[in-house]
């Protein structure tokens, strides 16, 4: 009941940033109820950490907030700070533990996401990481997997119920004349949600970030139907408390949709 893309923008000089974009929609096996305000991607407020998850929702997402909750408190111990694969190590470590106390559940299978960067600054300063962690429900075994980052733009990851659609038209924009960008992604991810091809993805499409340098970013999205955080549509919020925003081919835009004066403008490819 997901569709979920990590991936990896480049330049020449190397990796500049990774993403994680999600759909919104939470729906329940052998039921036609939905709801379309899941949250299932999320930016640490106070460091450079992403994370995200498909599958069971409850169990995954309890241990997310709370998990970036201590970090917010700068409450992880300094041991299990000092490294991305130390990081990795001690939210695998609270997923084992928090899934062992759940009640045991048919359906309680899910994979974590989780992304950060060492360092700061240009390629040899800094560097993205990247790990699936999988779990149960009711039970401590839990398997982590770090995934390869490559020197280019690049999916690293599509997964949940809508990864055929997401794949399709991935491969769709990657042979179209504008290839294989960090911005036709994205695009590709927005297409296959709207294309309504999995009935289990819907709602609007949520991103979060990483840059070179600073905190993990959490970013509005504008599309037809209007702007949008975290899949919450035409939210009340306060004017500039939303740092960046992108609209579904990945411009910079204010939320109304306005392309930035200093952004690059972007067209839909024809043949896609």
């Amino acid at each position: 009941m997901t569709s979920f893309l990590a991936w990896l923008g480049a330049d020449s000089r190397g990796p500049t940033s990774l993403y994680f974009a999600s759909d919104s929609r939470l729906s329940w096996e052998n039921s036609p109820v939905r709801w379309d305000l899941g949250r299932k991607v999320f930016a640490s407020p106070s460091s450079p950490e992403l994370f995200g998850f498909v599958g069971y929702v409850i169990l995954p997402y309890m241990i997310l907030t709370g998990a970036i909750e201590v970090i917010a408190r700068a409450q992880r111990p300094e041991n299990a700070s000092k490294t991305a694969d130390d990081r990795a190590a001690w939210l695998k470590a609270r997923i084992s533990a928090a899934s062992l106390r759940y009640p045991p559940t048919p359906d309680g299978d899910f994979a974590i996401f989780y992304g950060t960067r060492q360092g700061c600054g240009m390629p040899g300063r800094s560097a993205f990481a990247m790990y699936r962690i999988k779990g149960k429900a009711g039970s401590a075994k839990v398997s982590s997997e770090k995934l390869e980052i490559p020197f280019v733009s690049s999916v690293l990851r599509t997964e949940g119920t809508g990864k055929a659609s997401v794949d399709e038209w991935q491969l769709r924009w990657e042979r179209s004349d504008q290839g294989n960008t960090s911005r036709t992604m994205f695009s590709a991810f927005c297409d296959a949600l709207a294309s309504g091809s999995d009935t289990k993805t819907g709602g609007e499409p949520q991103l979060v970030g990483l840059y070179r340098e600073g905190h993990a970013r959490l970013f509005g999205v504008v599309t037809k139907n209007g702007y949008s955080v975290s899949g919450d549509l035409n939210p009340e919020i306060a004017e500039g408390s939303v740092a960046e925003w992108r609209d579904s081919l990945f411009q910079r835009v204010d939320r109304n949709g306005r392309v930035l004066k200093r952004a690059q403008r972007q067209v839909r490819p024809r043949n896609v």
